[in-house]
């Protein structure tokens, strides 16, 4: 049977993304990729954080009228060795523990689409594919039809730490180093006889609520003293984690885990959890009470309960490698980074120096 060609639709104005909700739940189901960081309500959330400053867009690709992708992406600028650099990337928040799109059927297909779209399009230099988990089907198609298409390059990986949730907690203490037992439990005693010391976890929040005033007040503190963060990579990530907490409250999806010292919150992390499987989006300390290590003390309370609990099967800690992180760790997931830049003079120029003079100034 002949296949028919696959047509690309450009949503960019709010209400139509809201409409396109029924269709997302289907091609999520359809394809089997029901991750919250797949969802449209996690998409709608990022929509309105990254929205005036990196508009966003949703490309719908139909077959027959029928769709079999969704690919969030959103624009912003920046500058390349003094180069002003137009920008299309993944749909994502910093926190976004990995970005793909939704795909249901033939990702060659799908992709070759998405490439002539591109090829068509001169409101942007370089497109960023971050954040793709290296099992993704999305990763493993692109490195197969990317080369003669557009110059590109692998932008390097990130790494997710996890933990294994199995067996007894007294157990995976045993099976870790001295080290990490000197730590931990005596960090979480010290801060026990500091004064009256507990740990909450909240399934259910309203965004309104003195829980989330509280949690919401420390992360503010954390990134006041972050000012790149604050400032410049989302200007609007308390509306973010509102709009998150309503739909992950009402998905099932949220631990919001706070850390009290004599009624005080010292350190809370928010999570998603779905299938087993809790994300941690941030972890945030009350930095006047940094020397006693109340993010240690929250982590080790965590894991215990986790373990104690036995409902979810793996605890994801976040991107990026930390001594803390591989204290804990069981082993990691990685993501990587790819970049496309657009097939003309100037993109070209843009591909040289990220490929050689910048790596040479950086050595």
């Amino acid at each position: 049977m002949k296949l028919m060609s696959l047509r690309i639709r450009r949503i960019e104005r709010a209400k139509d993304f809201v409409a396109l909700a029924p269709i997302w739940r289907e091609l999520a189901s359809k394809s089997e990729q029901t991750s919250p960081f797949l969802s449209h309500d996690w998409f709608w959330c990022c929509w309105h954080a990254v929205w005036p400053r990196q508009p966003p867009e949703i490309l719908l690709i139909e077959e027959a009228g029928s769709p079999v992708a969704i690919i969030p992406l959103m624009h912003w600028r920046e500058r390349l060795h003094g180069l002003p650099v137009r920008c299309l990337g993944l749909l994502e928040c910093p926190d976004s523990p990995m970005a793909d799109m939704l795909v249901v059927g033939d990702y060659g297909r799908v992709l070759d689409t998405l490439l002539d779209h591109l090829a068509t399009r001169s409101d942007w230099d370089t497109v960023s594919l971050q954040k793709l988990p290296a099992t993704s089907p999305t990763l493993k198609t692109l490195e197969g039809i990317l080369p003669g298409r557009f110059p590109w390059r692998c932008e390097g990986n990130v790494l997710s730490p996890y933990i294994a949730i199995a067996g007894e907690w007294a157990d995976f203490c045993g099976s870790k180093s001295q080290g990490f037992q000197h730590v931990h439990q005596p960090t979480y005693d010290q801060l026990e006889h500091a004064g009256d010391l507990s740990i909450e976890e909240h399934c259910g929040v309203d965004p309104r609520s003195s829980v989330f005033g509280e949690a919401l007040d420390v992360t503010r503190r954390r990134w006041k003293a972050d000012c790149r963060v604050a400032t410049t990579a989302m200007p609007r990530m308390p509306e973010f984690f509102s709009a998150l907490t309503r739909r992950a409250t009402k998905n099932g999806w949220l631990s919001l885990w706070l850390l009290r010292l004599n009624g005080r919150v010292i350190a809370m992390e928010y999570q998603l959890r779905d299938a087993g499987k809790t994300h941690a989006l941030r972890t945030d300390t009350d930095l006047a009470y940094r020397k006693v290590l109340p993010e240690s003390a929250l982590s080790f309370a965590i894991v215990r309960s986790l373990f104690e609990r036995g409902d979810v099967h793996e605890y994801h800690m976040g991107l990026g490698l930390t001594g803390e992180k591989l204290r804990w760790a069981t082993g990691s997931r990685e993501m990587v980074n790819v970049k496309l830049y657009r097939p003309r003079i100037y993109s070209r120029i843009l591909y040289g120096l990220e490929r050689a003079v910048i790596p040479a100034t950086r050595k």
